[in-house]
């Protein structure tokens, strides 16, 4: 089968995004579903001459295996384009910015897979790095919990992440993992200059060659009985910060 794409955000997102709207071969929409942000959809869609046919509820749910379609959901030519991290590195080095990455170590969770994306992407990285053999693959359901943002995010997949952060260690960017075991907190830390953040699993955390390979590790000061925030939330704190520094709020 080929691969797919569901909801209103990803769909609309993947006739926006430079690098899929040419994969965009057919959208499927749900009889029931007479809106506006259809209609828009449908609209754009027939202006990029992509077919476009009215398809039963059940029988969306059944391709999406999942009924939290929205009543819409596309069908793509290709893989999902992940990017080589040399590319990521030119596209950082081409911004004039300062580094500014995200890498996800054994994050499983499509949820958290497509929420920290989202966050990466809001925050203005330049591009998420997960590891082939431990990380969840894009798939429909993280592109539809990115609200999209996947499909506008450069994303490299690595043989090796602890490799993967050696280079940018030796183009010059400063690796921090967040740990809730850390010593100091992120407020204390400088994430103006060039900056990797590592974030790992709910339940095991960041792996220790990887944690061992950071230049710093941090944990987010909490209060409240529950003692730690899940990895989509812990990133995003994490990522924010580092945009507040280098807005200089």
């Amino acid at each position: 089968m080929k691969r797919i794409i569901y909801g209103i955000n990803p769909v609309k997102e993947a006739l926006k995004a430079e690098d899929t709207v040419d994969s965009v071969e057919k959208i499927f929409v749900s009889g029931r579903r007479k809106d506006r942000l259809i209609d828009d959809i449908i609209k754009e869609a027939r202006r990029k001459g992509i077919e476009i046919k009215e398809t039963a509820q059940d029988e969306l749910t059944n391709i999406a295996k999942t009924s939290s379609h929205q009543g819409i959901l596309a069908f793509m030519s290709g893989e999902y384009p992940y990017r080589g991290l040399p590319e990521l590195i030119e596209i950082w080095k081409k911004s004039g910015e300062r580094a500014f990455f995200l890498l996800l170590d054994s994050i499983h969770d499509p949820q958290n897979m497509g929420a920290l994306i989202r966050s990466a992407h809001a925050a203005g990285a330049h591009g998420v790095i997960v590891p082939k053999d431990r990380s969840c693959p894009v798939t429909a359901s993280v592109i539809k919990a990115s609200a999209g943002a996947a499909l506008h995010t450069p994303i490299a997949m690595v043989t090796n992440l602890r490799e993967a952060i050696k280079r940018l260690k030796d183009e010059g960017a400063w690796v921090y993992a967040i740990e809730t075991s850390a010593e100091k907190s992120i407020y204390s830390l400088d994430l103006k200059g060039d900056v990797a953040i590592v974030i790992g699993s709910e339940g095991k955390g960041i792996r220790r060659l990887v944690m061992e390979e950071s230049d710093f590790c941090a944990f987010i000061p909490m209060k409240g009985k529950v003692n730690s925030l899940n990895a989509a939330q812990a990133g995003t704190v994490a990522l924010f910060e580092t945009r507040r520094q280098r807005d200089g709020a």
